[in-house]
This record gives C-alpha cells, sequence and structure tokens, in this order.
C-alpha cells in the first residue's frame, strides 16, 4: 500500500546542524510511518511557512526508507524555512512539524521524471 498523502507529524528534539535550506535534527514520529520523501509545511509554533522534505533517515547507523510510528531517527529535511527548527526540552516543549507523505520509491504512482 502506498502512503502517498496521508498525514504525518514528527517532533524535533534536538537541531544538529541548521542552515537556511537544509537541517539536520534527531526527530519522533508521532504518528503512521514516515517514509523518505513527506513534505512538511506547518510548525506548530510558528507562524513562519516552510516548505522541507525529508531527503535522508538513519536508524541504527543505517540509512532506511521509513519511521514507523513511536520511533526516534536523524533525518536531514531540505527545503525553505530550515532555519525555524528548535532544539526541545522537558520546560520549554518540543515543537512538531506536521505535512503529508510523498509517494515512496519503487510503487506504481512513483513517476520518472
Amino acid at each position: 500500500m502506498n502512503a502517498a498523502g496521508t498525514p504525518v507529524e514528527l517532533q524535533i528534539h534536538e537541531v544538529r546542524n541548521s542552515q537556511w535550506t537544509e537541517a539536520t535534527v534527531v526527530v519522533r514520529n508521532l504518528g503512521g510511518t514516515v517514509f523518505r520523501g513527506a513534505r512538511f509545511h506547518r510548525v506548530d509554533d510558528s507562524a513562519d511557512l516552510i516548505d522541507l522534505e525529508l531527503t535522508q533517515i538513519i536508524r541504527y547507523e543505517r540509512t532506511v526508507d521509513e519511521i514507523p510510528r513511536g520511533h526516534t531517527a536523524l533525518v536531514t529535511l531540505s527545503g525553505s524555512g530550515a532555519r525555524v527548527l528548535r532544539s526541545g526540552t522537558i520546560a520549554d516543549g518540543w515543537q512538531r512539524i506536521g505535512g503529508r507523505n510523498g509517494h515512496r520509491l519503487g510503487t506504481p504512482d512513483q513517476r520518472a521524471g
């Protein structure tokens, strides 16, 4: 089953590297499976617009294509708005980003460009 278009939400734990168009962050998946290619357009605590694509997922020191619900991973997000992301703490709470899964690689919905 292709999960393209399904809503996704990640909780930001730690921003390890942030530039204008790319961020490397430790996240926890709060919903259903999140796939590489997911796009994020909202930040729960900010009016700033973002357009970030999940371009890399590392779990247990291996590059993978998905983050199961409840799991933590190191991810790279590319696009606009990466500088809005911030690390969370118990006192301050954790920032959340929301969006939708893109097409999974190797599925019939993935069109060659």
